[in-house]
Parts: C-alpha cells; structure tokens; sequence
C-alpha cells in the first residue's frame, strides 16, 4: 500500500497515458513527465484527484 501522499504507480500511469497520448517516445522522456506529475501531485492534492477521476473514466472507456 502506497504511504500517505505517495501515488501508486498504476494511477500515475493512468494518467501519464491520459496527458501523453500516442507518445512514442522513449521511456526516459516518459519518466521524466512521470516525476513532473508527482512534484505537481504533491503541491496540488485535490487537482490531482480531479485529474486522476477524469484519466481513469477516459482510460475504462477506451478500455
């Protein structure tokens, strides 16, 4: 289980799909946007949850 304000790492993967879509490239870049996304988490906990409800529905109903 993730510790209090640590994502785990299949919702910030949710998400990284949901901003980066059809991004081929490399999986360095992909990390990169990935820690970005967790600084911008940690500062801005009630978006991210936001963001994080409308990835998931974007991410079943493309499913």
């Amino acid at each position: 289980m993730a510790e209090r304000g640590e994502k785990p790492e299949e919702e910030v993967g949710v998400v990284v799909d949901c901003i980066l879509v059809d991004y081929r490239g490399d999986p360095e870049s992909r990390a990169r946007v990935a820690r970005a996304i967790l600084a911008w988490a940690a500062e801005h906990p009630d978006e991210w949850d936001e963001l994080r409800a409308r990835c998931q529905r974007r991410h079943e109903v493309l499913a």
